[in-house]
């Protein structure tokens, strides 16, 4: 009999939380250039993105773009208002956060309505602004992406990790959304058939000078992330990968 209320207790207290087992049913939006699933029952933000890069042939003035809810989905599937996550309810302990591109609007700067989809707040979700920007290990991914995008077209997944930490989701009354804990990226590049991934914290302490530390097999990616779309040809342990990110 105790054995049984420990395993009962185990159970309650430590919950199923492999990608399998809590795989949401998610909202998949074809957008100009890229794709993203939406989870709108439970996070009401994104969950995934796919997007193809070849070299980079134009340079669009992002100043004249602003963001805006997306009217083609409904309105749980994102934020319920564009302005920044500048706001009171952040700690200052906690840093400043950023509207954060899952799909990076510089990566489509080739095509205006790919460009302009980016802005959409249904590809932002809230990002800790020195995991974002310059020094930041995503910030790092997408200069990776800039710079082996003239060697090779690359294909490249990416999204978040909800989590359940509750101490960082500072604008569910302001935006009515949460913060995703983890952000995730997976870089494949065909003609090496060889790939790189990555799983992040979202916090400021994730910076570019640490980014190897991220690093992930696919195996763990399959294990950890809570959706993850098909890859197509990238599979393990048929594909190299890098255990480290690429110079």
């Amino acid at each position: 009999f105790a054995i049984i209320l420990f395993t009962v207790f185990i159970i309650l207290t430590f919950p199923l939380t492999t990608a399998g087992q809590s795989a949401p049913d998610p909202l998949k939006r074809e957008y100009h250039g890229f794709t993203l699933w939406l989870d709108c029952k439970t996070h009401h933000g994104a969950l995934a993105f796919y997007y193809e890069i070849g070299k980079d042939a134009g340079n669009i003035d992002r100043s004249g773009y602003s963001f805006e809810m997306d009217r083609e989905v409904p309105p749980a599937c994102q934020a319920t208002r564009s302005e920044s996550y500048r706001t009171n309810t952040v700690p200052p302990s906690a840093g400043k956060w950023d509207r954060g591109h899952l799909v990076p609007a510089n990566h489509l700067d080739n095509d205006p309505a790919a460009f302009a989809d980016s802005f959409y707040l249904t590809n932002i979700l809230p990002q800790a602004q020195a995991f974002n920007r310059s020094g930041g290990a995503w910030f790092q991914s997408e200069v990776i992406t800039e710079c082996y995008r003239e060697i090779t077209p690359l294909k490249i997944w990416g999204g978040v990790i909800w989590g359940n930490n509750t101490k960082n989701d500072y604008f569910t009354d302001t935006h009515g959304i949460k913060t995703p804990d983890y952000w995730w990226k997976l870089i494949y590049r065909p003609d090496k058939q060889a790939y790189i991934a990555w799983i992040f914290p979202n916090a400021p302490a994730a910076k570019a000078k640490s980014i190897d530390s991220y690093a992930v097999s696919m195996q763990t990616l399959e294990t950890k992330v809570d959706f993850l779309p098909d890859r197509g040809p990238v599979r393990a342990p048929r594909t190299n990968q890098s255990p480290r990110s690429w110079p």
